[in-house]
């Protein structure tokens, strides 16, 4: 409280000399208190206690009451006086100090922060006290002040003891609660609870787990519902507007939280050039001897009150908006995953919605203060506008009619900017896509020997975004010379004019304090003016952005139009059907579905009518609609016509390609719920897992890596059928589920789960199974044959097995355990370590690492870096040059003003030259260039990578060095460096210029330079941590959408969106928590220099009016106007220092993987051999190959394969078969022996050669691109013709697919002999997404029509023809992953007679994994073809295939008999020579 002073008893009654504002004062604080203390108190009756029982503090109630007892002493002492507004003051004071013990109490028990009101106050009360003693009266002696100065210290005690934490009292509840949750308005206020985060940071490495979670109105959960809400209730139909509109309406609390700060932060603002204008004029004053010593401290207690209150203003309205950009962010990400749900036919290898989520999402989150900017920036115009005319009169509208030319430049760049933007965001995006499809299929890609292909690809379409980005960077160009020119020419035609117009009124010399206020006054009016012209475009843009969310959000989501069984009439399913339908699982009636692709329905009049229980087969061709037929009953696929009813759309499904998560093969078997140990082990064993899981490194806990990497083809379909039997659904759908297993492990598992004892049988689940096999018809209740569009045959499986062909799968019973290893080191621990844990023991977290300066400016150009450094310090010392140069023209004869004129302008127009060749260095030259270069780097190391490396790393992570790193190199690091450097030289300048104005503020240099480097130095240790943790935890986030957006019909089947939605939810929160932490570290380190800056600005002043008279106006001027500028730069500076450091965390991450990540070619590799392979032939000796040290995945490999021969290769799923394959193509290197090709030994060729010129491959799972072209897909290298792309489509029966595509209105036709050339060209340049859709088999079938093409003589000459003659033209050998695992029988034969001719008849070798051998009956020839067994990684048995087929598949049975049993047949072979 404001005490009062006692005045000496011959004053008493005179009473002139005490002032009466304490009184006032006083009486306005503690009536303000009473009030809000009987809200408060009403707000507190029915809040439950917070702190455990005897937690009242002691002293803090001593305190209190000592503070009771000075407000009735001062009251006692004067209450004998006469009633006045000092006896009314502290009678009412007295009354709030006793409501303030009370309440200080009830706080203390309810709240769990301290109390605001009570903090407050007793600051105000403080501040009084503190005023009245600095501005003392010379009559007051000092025995007279004895009970004010008791009276602040009782109040700063109670301030400490009211600010004190009660974190060890709390009960149970609240313990919870975050440091900000139960920190008091002080802490919060200049974010002392961020200190234990600090004080960690700076000592030890953080990681996620000592990070505390955003509070309750920043959890993602709540933000989920809230958006989720508001967006379902927008207002329709949607404009472009909605969504900013949907978000304005959900956070419009925390938008209109940071109006009340940002009004004040404008008050203090426009403080300052007032407080200019009179320091100044004081100064002037006291030269004179007219200064009273008064008003010189009240003018240090104003420039205390301004720049205090500019600190804490500031702070206050950046966190606000700092909180609500969290809020945004969490609420999009949430937005955008919740849509992924939903959306209709989502697309793993579609980048557009992880774009969202990143670039989009990033460019957007800051629209609230684009928001509170744009009226506080016309606000500050006004006023400023109003300041000025008081100095300059009529010449006010000088900057105005700037401003107005600007904005018009600043417009024409709004209007293009919005079309620039979305371009570069599309080439952003399809990027993205073609990265993400680069990741998932590394497999593939170099099994096919197309990694530099691919990696042209994806570098071509990061210099076409470049292109795209310099379009729309050539603009920002142009607005920042408009912007600029505002800045820099304002001030100097104000001044120019005003001093013109002045002298020809009489005024001989340009008065100081109106020239410089007028440059104060000049950067408040066009600071805010170029920040209304800057957030203008940015406006745009961030619109542009808004739109792509928008559209996706509003894009059309699935259509589920299946019927629930139970309440439908008995005359929907049809009258064929019988009118009770209660035992009935599944009823289709007349269904269809028709793509809007294909001019011919892909299903047309469909009927079927399941029971429940029973085991239904759909079988078909390729491309005969079994995939599509499951889709629909998923609910996935619209019916054009029909209808389908289910007793429940919860449904188990196992599809072809199985989706498996990144986790332990426990966790996805038991995705459905919790862990029960008997069911689980049932499942394991039926699904033939206990062997594979006994040879993991960590069993059923072993991480098996994005996609199931680690696991075998078979394996994968295996676990993912384990999870579909688990989840224990009525209805369970199988789409071709034993396409990768061999026929022992098929027959395990058939028997175990769907013959008459199997699990699905005894537990009556219904069962739905695609496949092109007829093996196992006669375990089923009813077999569906499809084909043309319609059901061509129906019946049970005696009449249909009568009336089928038949191509059965060889038995192979293994009677030892598969020894397949996972690609995984064997250690200790079973949990999985994160990235982010790793990467947690890296010091250079914390310290930094000065080479990474050198590795960006490596790539940024020692040219372009030199140019940027000459732009910035010509910049710095025209700009600031000119300030001093006024200094001097204030101080000049009157003879001299064209002179300072001239100059003025000339460093004006210098100043905004250099600028602009500034921004032209930053973001034409160095961000391209250092952007495309740092891309090309990790590209080509992660392209080069071994395949051990993919199954180690997660996808997530990899596409995060692709996106948010390299978006950071693109847009965060080009400013920040020029930002940095240009705030180097500018504060160099200020420096110099300030101490030259007043050199007493020398002796606080040091002070201020250890200050601001230990707060810097501990604000980089743990800021430099909170970036690493957000970005990679923004990885995992990444990685969660990306798995689910890959496996969302396996999600929506089971039923599991709000499970993987609350996962989401968890990795967002921890992804939120970093970022939020680090924009409040920001802001300490803002309100830090802030008050370092006020210490400054008041010391000036200080020692300006204690050395009074000493200096003039003009050197006060330039000080103030400097520590204008001083406060400004030193908070850049720091920040864009911190900011770049925080960036060249990207660069680390980058530089790591780019470093550290191993490269497949090797010093061996010596170079290619003309004319190689000439033959074909292959010799293995003594191969063997790990894929863990001192673990064999093949063991002693010996093999003889002659020239034309083609070798088959069988044996149980997970036995060494793929690894045989990998080895071939050098994807995994012998650990000894060695694999020679025509007499050459192919660890002595680079292993692109190998892949592209000695080998062609045609994978397990298809790798084609659904952005690319149809001709890239076929032909990635382009070197055929059209002509020569169409026969191989034609060969492998694809050309219909494509030619039935309508275009230009014309319907091409199979039928037609020739199809016209521009049709033909039109088709090939089309993408894949745009063609009619493909089935598996049918992508089957599209790779081995790329295999075709490349085993013939190209039009255009390719590497490996090294431009030899044809008579010694080169034989590569074709090897075959199981490549008709997906293929029905009639297109299986059609394949192996498509390889016959093209391959084994023109004498290629070829080499093929198959489980399925009745198919290579035909045309087998004794003596060139070979049937290799291979158990746990050894040839067992090499033989013919009569030996095992011959006499067996024409039995009494037909075609459900059973093929011969082979066991211990490998000890009759003791060659094991392919030739025997």
């Amino acid at each position: 409280m404001v005490p009062h002073l006692e005045t000496p008893p011959s004053e008493a009654l005179a009473g002139d000399d005490v002032p009466t504002w304490p009184a006032v004062y006083s009486l306005f604080i503690a009536s303000s208190f009473l009030l809000f203390s009987a809200v408060r108190g009403w707000q507190l009756r029915e809040t439950s206690v917070k702190l455990k029982p005897a937690s009242s503090s002691p002293v803090k109630l001593v305190t209190t009451i000592a503070f009771l007892a000075v407000q009735l002493s001062s009251f006692v002492k004067n209450s004998s006086a006469v009633f006045d507004i000092h006896v009314l003051s502290n009678a009412i004071s007295s009354l709030a100090a006793l409501v303030f013990c009370i309440l200080s109490f009830i706080e203390h028990q309810r709240s769990p922060t301290p109390s605001t009101l009570l903090v407050l106050y007793i600051l105000a009360c403080l501040l009084g006290s503190g005023v009245e003693l600095l501005i003392l009266p010379p009559s007051f002696t000092v025995g007279s002040i004895s009970l004010p100065i008791t009276n602040i210290c009782v109040e700063l005690a109670v301030l400490v003891f009211e600010c004190q934490k009660k974190d060890s009292a709390f009960l149970a509840p609240y313990q919870q609660l975050t440091l900000e949750e139960r920190a008091g308005i002080l802490e919060r206020t200049f974010f002392l609870w961020i200190n234990p985060i600090l004080k960690r940071g700076y000592r030890l490495n953080l990681t996620d787990a000592d990070l505390p979670r955003a509070g309750k109105e920043l959890s993602s959960e709540g933000l989920r519902r809230k958006i989720l809400r508001t967006w379902d209730q927008r207002a329709k139909p949607e404009r472009t507007t909605t969504l900013p509109y949907v978000l304005l309406k959900c956070f419009k609390g925390p938008v209109a939280a940071a109006i009340l700060p940002r009004l004040f932060l404008i008050v203090f603002r426009y403080s300052q050039p007032v407080l200019i204008n009179i320091s100044v004029r004081y100064i002037d004053n006291a030269r004179k001897e007219s200064g009273s010593t008064e008003e010189g401290r009240w003018l240090i207690v104003g420039a205390l009150v301004v720049y205090v209150g500019l600190a804490v203003s500031k702070a206050t309205y950046q966190h606000q908006l700092n909180r609500l950009e969290v809020m945004i962010r969490g609420a999009l990400v949430s937005l955008v995953y919740q849509r992924s749900l939903h959306v209709k036919n989502a697309d793993y290898e579609d980048g557009s919605a992880v774009t969202l989520m990143s670039t989009d999402v990033d460019n957007v989150q800051d629209v609230g203060q684009m928001f509170h900017e744009t009226w506080a920036q016309v606000l500050e115009v006004i006023i400023g506008t109003s300041l000025l005319a008081t100095q300059i009169g009529w010449m006010w509208p000088i900057p105005l009619i700037m401003i107005v030319f600007c904005t018009r430049v600043s417009r024409y760049v709004a209007s293009n900017l919005n079309r620039k933007q979305r371009d570069w965001s599309v080439a952003t995006q399809k990027r993205i896509s073609m990265t993400v499809s680069m990741l998932a299929s590394a497999k593939s890609i170099k099994m096919l020997g197309i990694s530099k292909v691919i990696q042209t690809k994806v570098q071509s379409l990061r210099v076409h975004e470049m292109a795209m980005s310099k379009r729309l960077r050539w603009m920002m160009v142009v607005y920042n010379a408009s912007a600029n020119a505002l800045g820099l020419f304002a001030p100097p035609f104000t001044i120019v004019v005003f001093a013109i117009v002045s002298r020809s009124r009489g005024h001989q010399r340009l008065d100081a304090s109106t020239a410089f206020t007028t440059i104060a006054l000049m950067t408040f009016i066009s600071h805010p003016a170029n920040m209304l012209m800057t957030i203008y475009p940015r406006a745009v843009a961030c619109m542009a952005n808004f739109e792509r969310i928008q559209r996706y959000l509003l894009e059309s989501s699935q259509e589920d139009n299946r019927a629930d069984i139970k309440i439908i009439t008995p005359e929907v399913g049809g009258s064929e059907f019988e009118e009770d339908t209660s035992s009935n699982a599944l009823v289709g009636s007349k269904i269809s579905v028709q793509y809007p692709s294909n001019t011919t329905p892909i299903l047309q009049d469909i009927n079927f009518q399941v029971k429940a229980g029973s085991f239904w087969i759909f079988s078909g061709r390729v491309g005969s609609g079994k995939t599509t037929l499951a889709g629909a009953i998923l609910g996935e696929v619209p019916l054009s016509f029909g209808s389908l009813t289910l007793s429940t759309k919860r449904i188990g499904f196992c599809p072809q390609t199985p989706w498996l998560p990144s986790s332990s093969v426990r966790d996805i078997i038991c995705e459905e719920g919790d862990h029960d140990p008997e069911w689980y082990k049932d499942v394991i064993h039926a699904c033939g897992l206990e062997q594979d899981l006994d040879t993991f490194p960590h069993g059923d806990h072993t991480q098996i890596g994005s996609r199931g990497i680690k696991l075998s083809g078979g394996q994968r379909q295996r676990v993912a059928l384990a999870r579909a039997v688990y989840a224990r659904c009525d209805i369970l759908v199988l789409d071709e589920p034993f396409s990768a297993l061999d026929g022992a492990t098929e027959n395990h598992v058939v028997q175990n789960l769907l013959g008459p004892t199997g699990m699905l049988r005894q537990n009556d689940i219904t069962v739905i199974l695609m496949t092109s096999n007829v093996q196992h018809y006669a375990l089923a209740d009813r077999i569906v044959i499809l084909g043309d569009s319609r059901i061509q045959l129906e019946g049970a499986p005696d009449d249909v097995l009568h009336s089928s062909s038949q191509i059965l799968k060889t038995i192979l019973h293994d009677k030892e355990k598969a020894n397949r290893q996972l690609d995984e080191p064997k250690t200790q621990q079973i949990p999985k370590s994160s990235s982010t844990d790793t990467a947690a023991l890296n010091l250079t977290r914390r310290t930094g690492d000065l080479a990474l300066y050198g590795y960006y400016l490596k790539s940024v150009g020692v040219l372009n870096f030199i140019g940027l450094l000459c732009f910035t310090s010509s910049y710095s010392f025209f700009f600031h040059f000119s300030q001093y140069w006024v200094k001097w023209w204030t101080e000049s004869e009157s003879d001299q003003t064209w002179f300072y004129v001239g100059g003025y302008l000339i460093f004006a127009f210098m100043a905004w030259t250099t600028t602009n060749g500034l921004m032209w260095s930053q973001i034409i030259k160095i961000a391209p260039h250092s952007g495309t270069v740092i891309h090309y780097s990790l590209l080509k190391s992660i392209i080069g990578a071994p395949l051990s490396f993919y199954s180690k790393s997660e996808i997530g992570t990899l596409l995060n060095r692709f996106s948010q790193d390299i978006q950071f190199v693109d847009k965060k690091l080009p400013p920040s460096l020029s930002g940095f450097v240009v705030q180097a030289f500018k504060i160099t300048m200020q420096i110099i210029l300030l101490l030259i104005s007043q050199r007493r503020i020398l002796v606080t240099l040091p002070f201020c330079v250890i200050t601001v480097y230990f707060v810097q130095k501990i604000y980089l240790r743990t800021s430099r941590q909170l970036r690493f943790l957000e970005l990679e935890s923004r990885s995992a986030v990444y990685s969660s959408f990306l798995e689910t957006v890959d496996g969302i019909t396996t999600i929506r089947a089971f039923g599991w969106q709000n499970k993987f939605s609350s996962r989401n939810i968890i990795e967002l929160d921890i992804s939120q928590s970093p970022f939020y932490l680090l924009m409040c570290l920001q802001r300490w380190l803002n309100i830090v220099l802030d008050l370092l800056v006020t210490g400054i600005a008041v010391s000036v002043i200080s020692v300006s009016v204690v050395f009074r008279g000493t200096m003039t106006g003009g050197q006060l001027g330039v000080a103030l106007n400097m520590i204008l500028l001083v406060n400004t730069t030193l908070l850049s500076l720091v920040a864009l220092y911190t900011n770049l450091e925080i960036s060249l965390g990207a660069i680390a991450r980058l530089k790591e993987t780019i470093q550290e990540t191993p490269q497949e070619s090797g010093p061996e590799e010596k170079g290619t051999i003309q004319g190689w392979p000439s033959a074909g032939a292959v010799n293995v000796q003594g191969l063997e190959v790990s894929y863990i040290p001192g673990k064999l995945a093949l063991c002693d490999i010996n093999l003889k394969i002659e020239a034309g021969q083609r070798l088959i290769l069988c044996g149980r799923t997970g036995s060494g078969k793929s690894t045989f394959v990998l080895s071939l193509l050098r994807l995994l290197d012998p650990s000894s022996g060695s694999i020679t090709v025509d007499g050459i030994n192919i660890s002595d060729i680079p292993r692109s050669t190998v892949r592209q010129k000695c080998f062609i491959s045609v994978p397990q799972d298809p790798f084609l691109l659904a952005d690319a072209t149809l001709r890239f897909n076929v032909d990635p290298n382009e070197h055929y013709s059209d002509e020569e792309i169409v026969v191989a489509l034609k060969k492998a029966q694809l050309w219909s697919q494509f030619s039935r595509t309508e275009q230009n209105g014309h319907q091409t036709s199979s039928t037609d002999p020739q199809p016209t050339a521009p049709n033909v060209s039109e088709i090939l340049e089309s993408t894949l997404s745009a063609l009619p859709q493909l089935s598996t088999g049918q992508q089957q079938l599209l790779s081995l029509a790329r295999a075709v093409l490349r085993a013939q003589p190209p039009a255009l000459t390719i590497p490996y023809t090294d431009q030899i003659s044809a008579p010694t033209q080169i034989k590569p050998i074709l090897v075959l992953d199981e490549a008709t695992s997906s293929l029905d029988e009639e297109t299986e034969a059609m394949i192996y007679d498509i390889i016959q001719q093209e391959f084994t008849d023109k004498g290629h070798t070829v080499i093929a994994i198959s489980h399925r051998l009745g198919a290579l009956k035909k045309g087998w020839e004794k003596g060139r073809d070979v049937l290799v067994r291979i158990v746990d990684g050894r040839v067992e048995w090499v033989g013919d295939l009569g030996d095992v087929i011959d006499g067996e598949v024409e039995g009494e049975e037909g075609v459900g008999g059973k093929i011969r049993e082979i066991e211990g047949a490998g000890g009759e072979d003791e060659g094991q020579s392919a030739d025997e």
